[in-house]
């Protein structure tokens, strides 16, 4: 039976795998297993963007005994703006000839798994009150008298290490042992750059797909950018890359004045291997001039910048045949 995502209220289905063969994600992909065999909540901590909803709701597919419940994503960030009472605990109210009730997004998780997405952003006024919930496993509807049992696994996300907010107050000590019973830590992209030509290979194959392309060549231009950009947004800015160099790129090609960034490559990549005494001596008679152009043919001053003696400088325009002015 396919697993019921739900996000904050709204069904969603799994998404891809977790992609790739360097050590680190080998070790993820060994840490999510095991998690799935125990009961006990989960803190994931990673940056943003590096998958850690992926993990989650891998980790909730794996687990046997909830394999037909629901998986409720609740974003923290959210709370107290999108998300109110009512969403969390639904609600009882009287209709002209019936009580009327509606399920809340926690009634929803029983059973299944309760997904705080960004806990690390969740107002100080709800961590009370999940502090309550997750230790009781009890709730109320609101306008009942009457508490219902919850059963449900506690999954969550923080993209920084919640100690120093504990430190300052901003985050409640007690919820966060509660949160972190069992820790996983997902390494930023550019900490497992070998995963980097599978991963863009498979949003590669996934977007070509969409927009019904065949699989264009990638150039060694594209490939030498990706490797050596630090990815600061992790596989989901990797994910955004891939998407835009398929859609921008014509027809056949992707191009590389579509990506979003470009990396600066070392001022001598232009230089071909070749004699050396002549692209040293190439490169002095560029630097001269343009001291001399710096300061209007002053050799005193052009000599000071350049870090040699007048004398030299004068024996180098003599060799090189560099005017005075």
């Amino acid at each position: 039976m396919e697993n019921k995502l739900v996000t904050n209220g709204e069904a969603q289905v799994q998404e891809e795998p977790i992609i790739g063969s360097s050590p680190e994600t080998k070790r993820l992909r060994r840490a999510v297993k095991r998690l799935a065999k125990s009961n006990n909540n989960v803190l994931i901590v990673g940056e943003t963007g590096v998958g850690k909803e992926f993990a989650a709701r891998h980790i909730f597919q794996l687990i046997s005994h909830r394999y037909n419940k629901t998986f409720v994503k609740i974003n923290c960030a959210a709370l107290g703006k999108t998300i109110d009472q009512k969403d969390l605990f639904g609600e009882n109210s009287e209709g002209d000839q019936a009580v009327m009730r509606s399920v809340g997004l926690l009634e929803k998780a029983h059973g299944g798994v309760l997904f705080l997405d960004n806990v690390n952003e969740m107002p100080l006024e709800f961590q009370q009150d999940f502090l309550r919930i997750i230790d009781d496993g009890m709730i109320r509807r609101i306008g009942s008298d009457e508490s219902i049992s919850i059963d449900m696994r506690v999954i969550s996300t923080s993209a920084i290490d919640l100690l120093p907010d504990i430190e300052t107050g901003r985050f409640n000590k007690e919820l966060y042992y509660l949160l972190n019973t069992l820790t996983l830590v997902i390494p930023p992209l550019r900490d497992r750059k070998q995963d980097i030509p599978e991963l863009f290979a498979y949003y590669l194959k996934k977007y070509c797909q969409q927009e019904g392309k065949e699989e264009p060549a990638v150039q060694s231009e594209i490939f030498e950018s990706i490797m050596g950009y630090n990815w600061k947004g992790n596989i989901r800015e990797l994910d955004n890359t891939v998407q835009n160099l398929v859609m921008m790129s014509p027809e056949g090609e992707l191009s590389v004045e579509f990506l979003p960034f470009r990396i600066k490559k070392h001022p001598y990549e232009f230089l071909e291997p070749r004699n050396l005494k002549r692209v040293i001596s190439e490169i002095e008679v560029f630097l001269i001039k343009k001291a001399l152009v710096k300061y209007g043919g002053n050799q005193v001053k052009a000599a000071k910048l350049l870090g040699v003696p007048e004398a030299t400088l004068r024996f180098k325009m003599k060799k090189y045949s560099i005017p005075k002015e």
